[in-house]
């Protein structure tokens, strides 16, 4: 069957828009609830039901003893406008919980978000902190060790004099 273009395009658009990926699929199932409608008509705006009694008459005519059996098929909708009305306030009631649950999920993703900058915070301090300790260990020993280098002569001993080799000191 060829559909008509304008039409193809809409359908595409739509099935794209709402992310429906079988787009052939949609179209029999859109083929099937038009037919449905225009074959029995179609149902009133609201919650209803369906209820479907079927009949079943025979007729016998005794003359050709040949039974002739007839099924008619009763469509009745049944509105239950109460029920209806019970299901609106559950879904109302359902919407604002979610509503609450998603300010709950903010209030709390804020708290985390500002302990977390908090704990950064004291990370950064005490790691700038272990640095400068770092930095004044690193000039403590330089500095030891030059001094350790001014006390030592050729004796390994703080006493001065004579020259080199002698015994004869300066004390």
């Amino acid at each position: 069957m060829d559909i008509p273009k304008k039409i193809k395009d809409e359908l595409w658009e739509y099935c794209r828009i709402n992310n429906i990926s079988n787009v052939d699929d949609f179209i029999l199932r859109m083929i099937r609830q038009g037919f449905t409608a225009e074959k029995y008509g179609s149902t009133p705006m609201g919650g209803t039901e369906v209820e479907k009694i079927v009949e079943v008459i025979k007729e016998v005519i005794i003359e050709k003893e040949i039974p002739v059996e007839k099924i008619v098929t009763k469509i009745e909708y049944i509105c239950d406008k109460d029920g209806e009305d019970k299901l609106v306030e559950k879904i109302g009631g359902l919407e604002e919980n979610i509503f609450q649950l998603k300010l709950k999920i903010e209030e709390e993703r804020q708290i985390f978000s500002t302990k977390t900058k908090e704990m950064e915070n004291i990370f950064q301090h005490e790691l700038s902190k272990k640095d400068n300790e770092l930095d004044m260990t690193k000039k403590s020993i330089e500095e030891e060790k030059k001094n350790q280098n001014k006390k030592d002569d050729i004796y390994g001993d703080e006493r001065k004099g004579g020259f080199y080799g002698s015994n004869l000191l300066n004390k």
